[in-house]
């Protein structure tokens, strides 16, 4: 895949003064397209509904620590920003996500005008990556993938950088972006082989590998890195352990159906046409790897590597959908720009992605339709807000009688929905009030001992949502129905949430193994 020399802006261009002036060719076009796309998501974040998992990011907001049980801490500490300004509401904590996506628009950008030289490209790459629901997707939720593409894109476009200039300071940005990918997903550490790699299989770039200042933007990665060291080694490194070898030690057998589900999801995430030229740029990056210049050769690599790491990984385990958002970028560029010099290149491409833009439309639809039945319960964000406030008239009921209570779920996610919902957004348990573990509320503080309080038990009839009320009998002196929601849409059953008064709690569990917070004074 030889790539053709840089292409002249339009504005060297001659242009026909007969010929309207095509999108890119306008005043302003790529400025206005990321304002649009930016100012679309702000409305958005607005209005669309908090899910299970962001609620969750955003509980650990609420507990402020050097990183977390499941993920680094950059994300989080974005939603506290958000939130701290614009208040503990929907769009206070999807905030954090719409910024991440201006700034690694802003990078995308730059990274092509640097490589490439092309404004149509540019144009038309920024486009297309924001079609995809992959982005669009990424660009709302408040996971901590917003803040490793942001990481991920800028890393990459610093060590072109780099290499291309010469000059140090560009090797210390590539190091402190390396580093913040790492504060925001441990999978940000395929950075390390992309660029090692590059400098490998480059004979013009080969000579860095002799030179200090690659080496030493790893060790800059690392110090930005060390607040998540750190807190693992406070706590038996329980969070590197469960990313790494508990992952490993889950992969047994060899599992196809894991593949072709990646496979199917992607195809969707991406948008069939934008899957289709990611495919296209993957197999001609491969096929004419020795063509390759560096621009290409970087690019290809910073996508290649992360869909080979996860192809092998599903072969025998399941990617979740979002695990290969920062593989995609460089492989949508390098598709678009083989496009663009096709003769009717413009004309396919425009058309896929108006594709791309009706299913987005539709995607969307269906998440501002409230309470919608869904096949598979994949409605995860209806009801809630009622269920909080059935759950507040019950704890009002137990205050009322002269006792104290505390909320908790058989799941972190029931758990941090309602918290989020409840008036004045109180402290929520999951099932570490009865022993089993609980993922980082193991690691929240506790606000008291609880023992004798009476705990309000949410149970729902979604994937794990339920409970035998058996499994509490060691620990409360019983557990009564108190309320039951049953919400309906369009004459189906959409969800059921059922509220226990559980009375007299014994104690919480010790924590077997890494310790609990103490309790604040």
């Amino acid at each position: 895949m030889r790539t053709l020399p840089p292409t002249l802006p339009p504005s060297r261009v001659p242009i026909s003064g007969s010929r309207p002036l095509a999108l890119h060719e306008r005043p302003h076009a790529i400025g206005l397209l990321i304002a649009g796309f930016t100012l679309v998501r702000l409305v958005l974040a607005a209005i669309v509904p908090l899910l299970p998992q962001e609620a969750y990011y955003w509980s650990w907001s609420r507990h402020l620590d050097w990183s977390y049980f499941d993920h680094p801490p950059l994300a989080t500490y974005s939603i506290a920003a958000t939130a701290a300004v614009f208040g503990q509401t929907v769009f206070g904590i999807k905030l954090a996500s719409v910024l991440w996506s201006l700034g690694w628009n802003l990078v995308w950008v730059r990274l092509v005008f640097d490589m490439f030289g092309d404004r149509r490209l540019a144009f038309w790459s920024l486009a297309a990556l924001n079609l995809t629901g992959v982005y669009a997707m990424t660009s709302l939720a408040p996971t901590p993938d917003a803040p490793l593409v942001f990481a991920w894109s800028a890393a990459i476009w610093a060590v072109w950088k780099a290499t291309q200039t010469g000059l140090a300071r560009w090797w210390l940005a590539a190091g402190a972006f390396i580093g913040l990918s790492w504060l925001a997903k441990y999978s940000g550490v395929l950075l390390l082989p992309i660029v090692l790699l590059y400098m490998l299989t480059s004979p013009r770039q080969r000579h860095w590998l002799a030179r200090p200042q690659p080496w030493l933007a790893a060790l800059l990665a690392l110090l930005v890195f060390a607040p998540v060291l750190w807190w693992n080694s406070q706590h038996d490194w329980v969070s590197l352990a469960f990313q790494s070898s508990r992952r490993v030690e889950g992969m047994t057998g060899f599992k196809p159906r894991y593949f072709a589900m990646m496979v199917g999801t992607q195809f969707l995430l991406l948008t069939p046409y934008v899957f289709v030229i990611v495919a296209a740029a993957l197999w001609r990056g491969g096929r004419g790897w020795r063509g390759l210049d560096d621009r290409a050769r970087l690019l290809w690599l910073a996508g290649a590597l992360p869909i080979a790491f996860f192809t092998l990984v599903s072969l025998r385990s399941i990617v979740k959908i979002n695990w290969l958002a920062p593989a995609y970028f460089p492989l949508v560029i390098l598709g678009v720009h083989h496009l663009l010099q096709q003769a009717d290149g413009m004309r396919r491409l425009v058309r896929g992605l108006i594709g791309s833009l009706v299913l987005l439309l539709a995607a969307g639809a269906v998440l501002l339709i409230p309470n919608l039945p869904i096949a598979g319960d994949l409605n995860t964000w209806s009801g809630w807000r009622e269920a909080a406030g059935r759950v507040a008239k019950v704890e009002q009921q137990v205050r009322a009688e002269g006792g104290e209570a505390f909320v908790f779920a058989p799941n972190y996610k029931i758990s941090s929905l309602i918290r989020f919902y409840l008036p004045g957004q109180p402290r929520t348990y999951a099932q570490d009030i009865y022993g089993e573990k609980a993922l980082q509320f193991d690691y929240f503080p506790l606000q008291s001992d609880l023992e004798g309080q009476t705990g309000i038990l949410v149970l729902s009839d979604q994937d794990q949502g339920d409970l035998d009320l058996a499994r509490l009998k060691p620990y409360f002196d019983r557990c009564g129905l108190a309320d039951t929601i049953q919400a309906e849409a369009l004459g189906r059953h959409t969800r059921r949430v059922e509220i226990y008064r559980c009375t007299n709690y014994r104690g919480h569990p010790p924590r077997k193994a890494g310790g609990r917070l103490p309790v604040p004074d």
